[in-house]
């Protein structure tokens, strides 16, 4: 069990690598379709794991990084200890938007997140309605939103917490 927990692991940061090798921090894969800088973010209204129900407008007026994510996927399981670092250091407020409908049940989302500590608010995204508002194709994925409400980065691919430091000084 544990040379396969090893191998799982190691899998993970080798695909992490990868991926960061082929994507840039401003990395866009479809440049028709994607956000651009100083876009209005697009509003979504989703339901927590703990059954709030959260739209991104409720925080206007503060710097906002959506993440797209879901627990099954190798770099977005490693980037979530960074998160949770950045949003316990940091004046930002993180809305993890997990790809519910990919995941095997909403209790494996709470697994997971009882697991890291995660104290960020967890939205369920269970059509992926809010996914297809961003475009989201690869996970993860994260958009930071300034205070104006505006895209002001969209970052393809797993990040660390030097990486949305450096973006939340831009906002």
């Amino acid at each position: 069990m544990r040379a396969k927990l090893v191998l799982f692991i190691v899998a993970g940061f080798l695909l992490w690598g990868i991926v960061d090798s082929v994507t840039s921090e401003t990395s866009v894969t479809d440049e028709a379709n994607q956000l651009e800088q100083t876009d209005l973010a697009p509003n979504f209204t989703l339901d927590s794991l703990t059954g709030e129900r959260m739209s991104l407008t409720d925080f206007k007026g503060t710097p906002v990084m959506i993440n797209f994510w879901a627990s099954w996927c190798p770099p977005c399981r490693a980037e979530m200890p960074d998160m949770e670092s950045f949003y316990q250091e940091a004046d930002v407020v993180i809305l993890a938007v997990n790809q519910t409908g990919s995941e095997s049940s909403v209790q494996a989302v709470e697994s997971f997140t009882e697991e890291l500590g995660l104290t960020f608010p967890i939205l369920l995204d269970e059509k992926g309605e809010a996914a297809a508002l961003y475009n989201v194709q690869p996970l993860p994925t994260s958009v930071f939103v300034n205070r104006e409400g505006e895209v002001h980065h969209v970052q393809v691919g797993a990040m660390n917490k030097e990486m949305m430091r450096r973006v939340l000084e831009e906002l």
